[in-house]
């Protein structure tokens, strides 16, 4: 399946009726496995990318890091993959715009964009980021490849405010996004069924939810109308829960269990990459 092709698939996905629901992969591995176990499409996350090489969850990282390793997921499935551009690595629209243009070039089929910074923490003005939505947008047609622009409003992410001001707010910076272009609206760290179903009702487009603690089952999102689930770096860092057990485990008894009762067999793991 060529780009396009991918980039046409992915977008049908946001119709429904079945909940679609993406793994957010770091390295080449992790979306191997999401997509041997069935996965429809994969997600790069930008904090499980950050950590696996060594810095913190934020724009420090070198954007030539941040799309090798994108290039490396991209390149290690067939199902199509939505790249997790932050902020969009770049402090000007034309900066915003060139990381859109270098993830399409790489092969990804979506982009995540954020409007919420570490520096406050605060909410990016909100004229300035309809700007760069509908930038982005005009760069995707430009392109050719009808990539899935998932914009993500931070309000009950950053929680300034009360839950009234966060929740007004995410639904009047969704709509504006979508107004701008967005085929996707991102509203992370919701949690509870009654706002869930206002932002539902009131976004007027696809509403995408973050599985945080808390989050109803995948089956209920589907009932109050979500339209897609990702699940951030939650797998990323289970597998380094994982990893420091293995090491606790070899310090303090010696023993082996970890990694051997809760690993993928050498073989199955071989062939993984080998098809």
């Amino acid at each position: 399946m060529d780009q396009i092709a991918r980039a046409n698939a992915f977008q049908q996905l946001h119709l429904g009726p079945p909940i679609l629901v993406i793994a957010n992969a770091w390295d080449a591995a992790s979306a191997r496995v999401f997509e041997h176990a069935g996965i429809r499409a994969v997600g790069t996350g930008s904090a499980g990318i950050a950590f696996s090489h060594g810095f913190p969850d934020n724009e420090r990282i070198p954007r030539d890091v941040f799309l090798a390793a994108t290039r490396e997921i991209v390149q290690a499935v067939g199902v199509p993959v939505t790249a997790d551009i932050l902020g969009g690595l770049g402090n000007t629209i034309e900066a915003v715009v060139a990381t859109v243009k270098d993830v399409i070039a790489i092969g990804a089929v979506g982009i995540n964009v954020e409007d919420g910074t570490d520096d406050g923490p605060r909410l990016l003005d909100l004229a300035q980021q309809v700007e760069k939505i509908r930038a982005i947008r005009d760069a995707v047609q430009a392109c050719g490849v009808p990539i899935v622009v998932n914009a993500r409003t931070d309000s009950f992410w950053l929680k300034r405010g009360d839950r009234n001001v966060w929740l007004r707010t995410s639904i009047e910076r969704a709509n504006r996004y979508r107004e701008a272009g967005a085929d996707c609206l991102f509203v992370p760290s919701v949690t509870d069924r009654e706002t869930i179903g206002t932002l539902v009702a009131e976004i007027d487009g696809p509403l995408n939810i973050l599985a945080t603690p808390g989050c109803p089952p995948i089956a209920e999102l589907q009932q109050l109308g979500v339209r897609r689930v990702s699940v951030g770096s939650g797998p990323m860092r289970a597998a380094m829960m994982l990893t420091r057990r293995i090491a606790e485990e070899l310090l303090q008894s010696g023993t082996y269990t970890r990694f051997h009762d809760d690993a993928i067999p050498y073989a199955e793991a071989n062939r993984l990459f080998g098809d």
